[in-house]
């Protein structure tokens, strides 16, 4: 009887090793994530397109915290939109796409995996879906802004070896906001690229000199702030929806060095897509 007992355990061991899960697949010991990875459910999520390489796409979680950017190949992968299979590569295949690029689209993404850097990587994708609803290309206007702050008065920023990008006050959300500040800093050489404001700068000890009873100008040695501010009017409320945005931008080394934009303006079309925008004026202090 011990002997059947027996027999009758290890065959309901074994056939709970080959169960399988909701999308079909056999589970095994084998399966477990790795160490520095994060396993997840293959769900399909919504992305944001921040960024468009070659082989591979920088994403934003909709709506997605600090920490929920992520970098997705695109080697090995077939792409659809809205359902239907798309090529990146065919002749004409970007013309439905406002300023002829994915940035600004969304992203559905079915997938297993996610490689614990940052940004995080997408892995063990099984669909990828590009929606032509919701675009908006506001990531991309704000990095033109960016840009355009870091060429004006170069002596601000051309010895620094750490950034600050804060979008706090603008309609992005914070997966958005962490994102561009990591394209930003990427392309001027940065790699210490954070999003605190000039508050957290100086609590947490980047600035000096902050202090009421000190006697000295606040400056940040090894560092520039950079900011987006968007101004709260009638057709243009704070974190809402709208065609228009008015927005004062500046950088600041200290508190006597800094360049401002104020008083910008953009617009979006129809299709989403934000142009080019106004510099109502152009201050340095």
């Amino acid at each position: 009887m011990k002997r059947l007992f027996a027999a009758i355990l290890c065959l309901c061991l074994l056939a709970g090793c080959g169960r399988t899960d909701s999308t079909g697949n056999t589970c095994r010991a084998e399966d477990e994530p790795t160490v520095g990875a994060e396993k997840a459910e293959p769900i399909g999520e919504s992305f944001r397109i921040i960024q468009e390489k070659p082989d591979w796409l920088l994403l934003a979680k909709e709506e997605g915290g600090s920490a929920e950017g992520y970098t997705l190949s695109l080697r090995d992968v077939e792409l659809t939109l809205d359902g239907n299979a798309f090529d990146r590569n065919e002749p004409g295949a970007y013309q439905s796409f406002p300023d002829g690029t994915l940035i600004g689209t969304l992203l559905e993404v079915a997938y297993d995996l996610v490689l614990e850097t940052y940004p995080g990587q997408l892995a063990e994708v099984t669909a990828v879906n590009i929606r032509s609803d919701g675009f908006d290309d506001r990531c991309a206007l704000y990095l033109r802004v960016l840009n355009d702050l870091w060429a004006v008065d170069e002596g601000l920023n051309n010895d620094i070896t750490m950034l600050s990008v804060d979008l706090s006050q603008t309609g992005l959300s914070d997966s958005e906001q962490a994102a561009v500040a990591w394209v930003f800093g990427g392309e001027h050489g940065i790699s210490e690229t954070m999003t605190k404001s000039y508050e957290e700068l100086a609590a947490e000890g980047y600035l000096s000199d902050t202090a009421p009873e000190v006697d000295g100008i606040p400056h940040w040695k090894d560092g520039c702030l950079f900011t987006i501010t968007e101004q709260e009017t009638g057709d243009n409320e704070l974190n809402g929806a709208r065609n228009t945005v008015t927005f004062d931008a500046q950088k600041w080394r200290s508190a006597l060095g800094a360049y401002f934009f104020t008083d910008c303006t953009a617009s979006r079309d129809a299709q989403g897509h934000w142009g080019d925008y106004t510099v109502g004026a152009a201050a340095i202090s």
